[in-house]
């Protein structure tokens, strides 16, 4: 009867603590497969606040405040794969709430990109990101640019979805 009680319930704490904490990492040698498909925003900060809508109010967190419209939070960013020795296909897309003079699940933004090294992603005509943080279902980025007037570095966070 003693056995069965260690079993039961020392087993599952072993199988708990053992889990390590890095299976959600992405290896080196998988970040190009891993980086395919639909991600959407569930962070934007910056380095210093900003008042993107001239509301009078400066904020470090662009997500969680009216810095940044809904209907441009909703967006989805996509990663695609093309044809042999060919850059990549990235594609931002309006997703249901559409920004003014936009069409709900349009394309609002495509460019090609590459991965260089596994931890930057550089694209054709738009500011390259460097990756600082890359698991299966979360990819965190930052870039330089320019909001309100302001340079800055914005961390971006994407969930896959």
């Amino acid at each position: 009867m003693k056995l069965k009680s260690v079993i039961f319930y020392v087993f599952p704490l072993i199988l708990i603590f053992s889990c390590n904490k890095d299976d959600a990492d992405v290896s080196e040698s998988d970040k190009a497969k891993a980086l395919l498909g639909q991600w959407e925003y569930t962070a934007i900060m910056t380095d210093r606040a900003v008042d993107i809508n001239g509301d009078g109010t400066s904020n470090i967190d662009l997500f969680n405040t009216q810095e940044i419209k809904q209907c441009i939070k909703d967006n989805l960013t996509f990663f695609a794969e093309r044809g042999e020795g060919e850059d990549g296909s990235f594609s931002i897309n309006e997703n249901g709430l559409a920004c003014e003079g936009n069409q709900a699940f349009t394309t609002i933004e495509s460019d090609t990109y590459q991965l260089i090294n596994n931890n930057r992603i550089v694209f054709g005509s738009r500011r390259e990101m460097k990756i600082m943080k890359f698991e299966k279902d979360k990819l965190v980025v930052e870039t330089q640019d320019n909001l309100g007037g302001t340079d800055v570095l914005v961390t971006i966070t994407f969930k896959k979805s």
